[in-house]
């Protein structure tokens, strides 16, 4: 669908999920020079912590009324993974902030705010044995 498709759905009173690939794609590389190549895609670019933090999905795509937002998602296609340790370091530290933005209001989005608060989830992860990137952009504490 097109983006004026989606537009014209939206303003008909239909309703979107939101996943735009250079912010919410979980299998998207972190940098160019990320480690796990060859997993992790790059057709849609590169995608940060902060990128896939820094949208409004209500404004993200222009002429979209914000009502007809439902909400978003962050979509890992599987086929290139080699195991959920691959898995869980793309998908580990952007999902929380994709879940952020899609429950918080944009009001309070604040990536000065949020990367102390998501660095204060390393040691969480790390006691859960979960695999996550340890994003330069994030002032992870000591032992991360």
């Amino acid at each position: 669908m097109s983006d004026d498709e989606l537009i014209a759905a939206g303003k008909a009173g239909g309703k979107v999920v939101l996943a735009p690939s250079s912010k919410a794609y979980l299998d998207m590389k972190y940098t160019e020079d990320y480690p796990e190549y060859p997993v992790g895609q790059t057709w849609g670019g590169t995608v940060t912590v902060e990128q896939s933090y820094d949208w409004n999905p209500d404004t993200h795509l222009k002429g979209l009324p914000a009502k007809a937002v439902a909400g978003v998602e962050a979509p890992m296609f599987t086929e290139t993974l080699f195991g959920i340790h691959q898995v869980e370091d793309l998908a580990f530290p952007r999902m929380l902030a994709i879940a952020e933005i899609g429950w918080a209001k944009d009001s309070s989005h604040d990536w000065k705010t949020f990367a102390p608060r998501l660095a204060a989830q390393g040691p969480r992860l790390r006691e859960a044995r979960v695999n996550y990137y340890l994003d330069p952009g994030v002032p992870w504490p000591m032992g991360s």
